[in-house]
């Protein structure tokens, strides 16, 4: 077995994790109101370019946050089934 994470490691992969997901969260809200209050055309496009762009940072927070829980618990010495 590799050595693992301390405490501060995970909580500070779990706090980043949060703030990414946040951050998608308020990317995707930004694109859905410029999609759904702009009449068709190119404004309709630019709120799906957010929404778009929002996967990154969300999708990079879930990373963040589920590699904090698994060092967590890894740590701790639990089963996993």
């Amino acid at each position: 077995m590799g050595t693992s994470q301390t405490p501060r490691t995970e909580g500070k992969q779990l706090t980043t994790g949060s703030r990414l997901l946040l951050l998608g969260g308020i990317l995707f809200a930004i694109g859905l109101i410029i999609v759904l209050l702009v009449p068709n055309g190119t404004p309709e496009g630019i709120g799906i370019v957010f929404m778009s762009l929002a996967t990154v940072p969300t999708v990079a927070g879930a990373a963040l946050m589920l590699t904090g829980l698994v060092s967590r618990r890894s740590r701790q010495g639990k089963p996993w089934a």
